[in-house]
């Protein structure tokens, strides 16, 4: 069995207009892994910041980091918790 943690995922979104709906889809796909979401939108200036706690493997979170960074205007950072 593959073994789970957490995980603490922020995601920098610097062309909202662009890049969110794409990273919301994404978000979508994973839902089943994401314990948490905290979103904060600051439409003046065209970003939002997403804060996510996740559980689940070190390839999953590979791939799914891994997606949201290859969206053009998106930064990620995650740290494993445990």
């Amino acid at each position: 069995m593959v073994e789970e943690r957490y995980y603490t995922v922020d995601i920098i979104v610097h062309d909202r207009e662009n890049a969110y709906s794409k990273v919301n889809e994404l978000l979508h796909q994973y839902a089943d892994i994401i314990k948490l979401r905290v979103g904060y939108p600051v439409p003046d200036e065209n970003i939002a910041i997403v804060f996510l706690i996740v559980k689940t493997n070190n390839d999953t979170m590979g791939a799914f980091t891994g997606k949201l960074g290859n969206i053009k205007g998106v930064k990620v950072k995650s740290v494993a918790v445990n």
